[in-house]
Protein backbone atom coordinates (compact mmCIF):
# COMPACT_ATOMS: atom_id res chain seq x y z
CA UNK A 1 0.00 0.00 0.00
CA UNK A 2 2.70 2.49 1.01
CA UNK A 3 4.74 1.56 -2.07
CA UNK A 4 1.73 2.45 -4.27
CA UNK A 5 1.54 5.89 -2.64
CA UNK A 6 5.24 6.53 -3.34
CA UNK A 7 4.90 5.22 -6.89
CA UNK A 8 2.10 7.71 -7.56
CA UNK A 9 3.99 10.60 -5.99
CA UNK A 10 7.46 10.19 -7.50
CA UNK A 11 6.54 11.52 -10.95
CA UNK A 12 4.83 14.54 -9.44
CA UNK A 13 7.79 15.17 -7.13
CA UNK A 14 10.23 15.04 -10.04
CA UNK A 15 8.17 17.47 -12.14
CA UNK A 16 7.49 19.83 -9.23
CA UNK A 17 11.17 19.94 -8.22
CA UNK A 18 12.28 20.57 -11.79
CA UNK A 19 9.71 23.33 -12.19
CA UNK A 20 10.74 24.96 -8.89
CA UNK A 21 14.41 24.95 -9.94
CA UNK A 22 13.49 26.38 -13.36
CA UNK A 23 11.43 29.22 -11.86
CA UNK A 24 14.13 29.95 -9.28
CA UNK A 25 16.82 30.11 -11.97
CA UNK A 26 14.71 32.32 -14.27
CA UNK A 27 14.18 34.76 -11.40
CA UNK A 28 17.90 34.66 -10.62
CA UNK A 29 18.85 35.39 -14.25
CA UNK A 30 16.39 38.27 -14.34
CA UNK A 31 17.70 39.70 -11.05
CA UNK A 32 21.29 39.62 -12.36
CA UNK A 33 20.34 40.92 -15.80
CA UNK A 34 21.86 37.98 -17.68
CA UNK A 35 21.14 38.21 -21.41
CA UNK A 36 20.44 34.50 -21.82
CA UNK A 37 18.16 31.88 -20.29
CA UNK A 38 19.26 29.03 -18.00
CA UNK A 39 18.60 26.66 -20.90
CA UNK A 40 20.95 28.65 -23.15
CA UNK A 41 23.54 28.66 -20.35
CA UNK A 42 23.43 24.84 -20.32
CA UNK A 43 24.39 24.85 -24.01
CA UNK A 44 27.26 27.28 -23.36
CA UNK A 45 28.40 25.18 -20.43
CA UNK A 46 28.38 21.98 -22.48
CA UNK A 47 30.33 23.60 -25.31
CA UNK A 48 32.89 25.02 -22.87
CA UNK A 49 33.53 21.54 -21.48
CA UNK A 50 33.99 19.98 -24.93
CA UNK A 51 35.08 22.19 -27.81
CA UNK A 52 34.26 19.53 -30.44
CA UNK A 53 30.54 19.04 -29.96
CA UNK A 54 28.23 18.76 -32.92
CA UNK A 55 24.66 19.97 -32.82
CA UNK A 56 23.46 16.34 -32.83
CA UNK A 57 25.67 15.46 -29.86
CA UNK A 58 24.31 18.47 -27.95
CA UNK A 59 20.78 17.17 -28.60
CA UNK A 60 21.75 13.83 -27.08
CA UNK A 61 23.53 15.28 -24.06
CA UNK A 62 20.81 17.79 -23.20
CA UNK A 63 17.81 15.60 -24.18
CA UNK A 64 16.58 18.16 -26.71
CA UNK A 65 14.92 17.54 -30.04
CA UNK A 66 16.64 18.88 -33.16
CA UNK A 67 14.26 21.78 -33.76
CA UNK A 68 14.56 23.02 -30.17
CA UNK A 69 18.35 22.77 -30.33
CA UNK A 70 18.39 24.59 -33.67
CA UNK A 71 16.47 27.49 -32.08
CA UNK A 72 18.79 27.55 -29.03
CA UNK A 73 21.88 27.58 -31.22
CA UNK A 74 20.45 30.26 -33.53
CA UNK A 75 19.73 32.58 -30.60
CA UNK A 76 23.19 32.04 -29.09
CA UNK A 77 24.78 32.60 -32.50
CA UNK A 78 22.79 35.84 -33.04
CA UNK A 79 24.02 37.07 -29.67
CA UNK A 80 27.62 36.34 -30.69
CA UNK A 81 28.11 33.75 -27.95
CA UNK A 82 28.80 30.79 -30.23
CA UNK A 83 29.80 30.08 -33.82
CA UNK A 84 29.05 27.10 -36.03
CA UNK A 85 31.99 25.66 -37.94
CA UNK A 86 31.47 23.07 -40.67
CA UNK A 87 32.96 19.72 -39.70
CA UNK A 88 31.71 17.75 -42.68
CA UNK A 89 28.79 17.78 -45.12
CA UNK A 90 26.25 16.81 -42.47
CA UNK A 91 27.50 18.32 -39.21
CA UNK A 92 28.64 21.55 -37.67
CA UNK A 93 30.89 21.89 -34.66
CA UNK A 94 29.59 24.43 -32.17
CA UNK A 95 32.27 26.61 -30.58
CA UNK A 96 31.98 29.16 -27.81
CA UNK A 97 33.25 32.68 -28.57
CA UNK A 98 35.24 34.92 -26.24
CA UNK A 99 32.02 36.81 -25.51
CA UNK A 100 30.35 33.49 -24.67
CA UNK A 101 33.23 32.49 -22.38
CA UNK A 102 33.02 35.81 -20.58
CA UNK A 103 29.27 35.53 -20.04
CA UNK A 104 29.59 31.92 -18.92
CA UNK A 105 32.28 32.94 -16.42
CA UNK A 106 29.93 35.62 -15.08
CA UNK A 107 26.96 33.25 -14.72
CA UNK A 108 28.75 30.17 -13.35
CA UNK A 109 29.41 31.46 -9.79
CA UNK A 110 25.77 32.56 -9.53
CA UNK A 111 24.60 29.11 -10.63
CA UNK A 112 26.93 27.36 -8.20
CA UNK A 113 25.60 29.51 -5.36
CA UNK A 114 22.06 28.74 -6.49
CA UNK A 115 22.75 25.00 -6.37
CA UNK A 116 24.01 25.37 -2.81
CA UNK A 117 20.68 26.97 -1.93
CA UNK A 118 18.42 24.28 -3.33
CA UNK A 119 20.66 21.41 -2.17
CA UNK A 120 21.09 22.68 1.39
CA UNK A 121 20.24 20.22 4.14
CA UNK A 122 20.49 17.31 1.70
CA UNK A 123 23.20 14.85 2.66
CA UNK A 124 25.61 13.34 0.15
CA UNK A 125 24.07 9.94 0.87
CA UNK A 126 20.59 11.28 0.03
CA UNK A 127 21.90 12.88 -3.16
CA UNK A 128 23.56 9.61 -4.14
CA UNK A 129 20.34 7.70 -3.48
CA UNK A 130 18.31 10.22 -5.49
CA UNK A 131 20.69 10.01 -8.46
CA UNK A 132 20.72 6.22 -8.23
CA UNK A 133 16.89 6.04 -8.24
CA UNK A 134 16.50 8.57 -11.07
CA UNK A 135 19.16 6.76 -13.12
CA UNK A 136 17.33 3.47 -12.63
CA UNK A 137 14.04 5.04 -13.71
CA UNK A 138 15.76 6.32 -16.86
CA UNK A 139 17.34 2.91 -17.51
CA UNK A 140 13.96 1.19 -17.03
CA UNK A 141 12.37 3.49 -19.61
CA UNK A 142 15.17 3.00 -22.17
CA UNK A 143 14.61 -0.76 -22.29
Amino acid sequence: MLKDVFTNLIGNAIVASGRAIKVHNLELYSKHGFEITPEQYLVLNMIKDDENLSQNKLCELLYKDKSNMTRLISVLEEKGLIVKEPADKQANIIRITDKGRKLRAEITPVMLESRKLYLREISQDDMYTCIKVLSQIQKNLEQ
